[in-house]
């Protein structure tokens, strides 16, 4: 172990203190101004749930705390240079910092495209694996083989940027949880880059930790301030550069093991958001009800015990990326497999995106055999409500049409609910024969569903057909209220008879 590390030690944990104090004092001056420049997230009683505005811009206290104890470290010891410390392979680091902290404000306050967005997270990238930045990655270690890649390293780097990224702000989706994971992140990284005598790294990681660390006291449920995009892009861009900075064993070689278990929970829930919109037709910058943390709400915890619960998991794979340098063993996969399989096993997160994904694959396989049969599936995401009604009416009329194909999505993320079902039979028509049409659900003004199907002409216009088939669409839009209003009527009957189950306990009580 460096002679120095005693000394790092206590340095780090006086940047981290000083990050800390700063949060504390910065944020709640952030959250006044965003306040008095209604700079706020409001709910929509729809996907936002909160009761009243929430100030956003939480970023922007991460960003300037962090910087500011930093500096202050670096100027009360200024013989940090003895210690060999080089800061300049870090400053593209910090320019991508501000960059993205800048993009998100821009984006919590006009709402970017999603595609904008990506192309900022991808100049930031580049900007962090120019020359000089000392990331420079040509082989890489995977269960003790080691892989060359020559060039591919340089987009390796930064595809793990983006992924760092998007995972983390996709993660952003409740009361502290985007701060917590990346507080318990921060923490990792800084004790693996003591344990590897990166004293920088380790620096800015505990500033990190400081800075969420006093932040959390203002984002812990219920939150009086939100992180943003400004935020969760942040710690994104920062955590997954430092991840794997400390894993690069020497000038070219990483060993990926410890930086996936680190990122193992954002990871996890951006992967599953890819194969549930990629598979259901919708649009990959499509919000949804489906993330891990939403499931767990689904199943009756609150904000406070499902957040605890999805830090207990991060710590675990956290731990294992620990082992797995303390003892150059794959400590970390097996961290990471415990967790998918705690999710699979107990069907809390995962398992819809499994069925979509085998439903798609045995679609594939059923088109290289023989035979006419139509092929049917149905997925439900999220919720328990009895769609199946809905989809067998849509199936019986394929003949009626001379349907080809159907699709069906169905999203009330209100009340929790997400359906998805497809039937296809073949056609040996010829394409130009074949008519499509796209159309929205629409119940109480409000858009719970798309239907798209695709139909064989036969001869003559299709406009007859067309005309027929928007005739269905309002018996089907009726069938879905009456649906959601015995939904609705169970629910205030539940409620009704606890309320009057709490007053009967009063009653007898006094």
């Amino acid at each position: 172990m460096s002679d120095d590390f005693p000394f790092f030690v206590y340095l780090s944990a006086v940047v981290g203190y000083f990050a800390c104090f700063g949060s504390l004092f910065i944020t709640p001056w952030v959250r006044d101004f965003a306040e008095a420049r209604d700079f706020v997230d409001r709910p929509d009683g729809g996907r936002k749930k909160h009761k009243s505005p929430v100030a956003l811009g939480g970023g922007t206290s991460i960003l300037l705390s962090c910087g500011i104890a930093i500096s202050l470290v670096a100027y009360i010891y200024s013989d940090m240079a003895r210690h060999r410390v080089e800061v300049s392979s870090l400053i593209g680091l910090g320019v991508a910092a501000v960059l993205l902290c800048g993009v998100g404000l821009y984006d919590d306050l006009y709402n970017m495209r999603g595609i904008t967005k990506l192309i900022w997270q991808l100049v930031a990238a580049i900007i962090i694996v120019a020359p000089g930045s000392d990331l420079l990655i040509t082989r890489i270690e995977v269960l003790g083989f080691t892989l060359q890649l020559g060039h591919f390293g340089v987009l390796l780097a930064i595809l793990w940027i983006l992924t760092a990224v998007n995972s983390l702000n996709l993660l952003d989706g409740m009361d502290g949880l985007a701060t917590t994971i990346g507080l318990i992140i921060s923490v990792t990284i800084g004790m693996m880059a003591l344990m590897t005598s990166q004293w920088l790294e380790a620096i800015i990681a505990f500033a990190m930790a400081g800075s969420l660390l006093g932040f959390l006291r203002h984002n812990w449920p219920p939150a009086k301030i939100y992180l943003g995009d400004s935020g969760s892009m942040l710690i994104g861009v920062v955590l997954g550069t430092l991840a794997i900075r400390c894993e690069i064993k020497d000038a070219t070689t990483i060993a990926i093991a410890a930086p996936i278990a680190i990122f193992a929970i954002p990871f996890l829930d951006s992967f599953a958001a890819l194969i549930r919109r990629k598979l259901t037709g919708r649009s990959m910058y499509a919000t949804d009800r489906g993330h891990i943390h939403h499931r767990l709400l689904t199943r009756g915890l609150s904000n406070r015990q499902a957040l605890l619960f999805i830090a207990g998991l991060c710590i675990l794979t956290c731990a294992g990326s620990i082992a797995s340098l303390k003892f150059d063993a794959p400590l970390g996969y097996i961290a990471f497999a415990l967790v998918i399989a705690i999710l699979l096993g107990t069907r809390i997160f995962g398992h819809s995106e499994l069925l979509l994904l085998n439903n798609r694959l045995t679609g594939f396989g059923r088109m290289l055999l023989p035979g006419e049969q139509p092929r049917s599936s149905s997925v439900r995401l999220q919720g328990t409500m009895q769609w199946e009604q809905v989809w067998e009416a849509l199936i019986e009329s394929a003949d009626r049409f001379n349907l080809m194909k159907i699709r069906l999505n169905l999203y009330l993320p209100q009340l929790h609910e997400d359906f998805f079902a497809t039937w296809q039979r073949r056609s040996r028509t010829r394409a130009d024969r074949r008519w499509s049409t796209e159309v929205p659900l629409v119940v109480n003004n409000s858009v719970v569903g798309v239907l798209s199907v695709v139909g064989v002409q036969d001869g003559g216009s299709v406009a007859p057909i067309l005309a027929d088939f928007s005739e269905l669409v309002g018996p089907l839009e009726n069938q879905l209220e009456e649906i959601l209003q015995a939904q609705v009527d169970e629910e205030q009957r539940i409620e009704i008879e606890a309320e009057q189950a709490l007053a009967r306990s009063k009653v007898e009580v006094s």
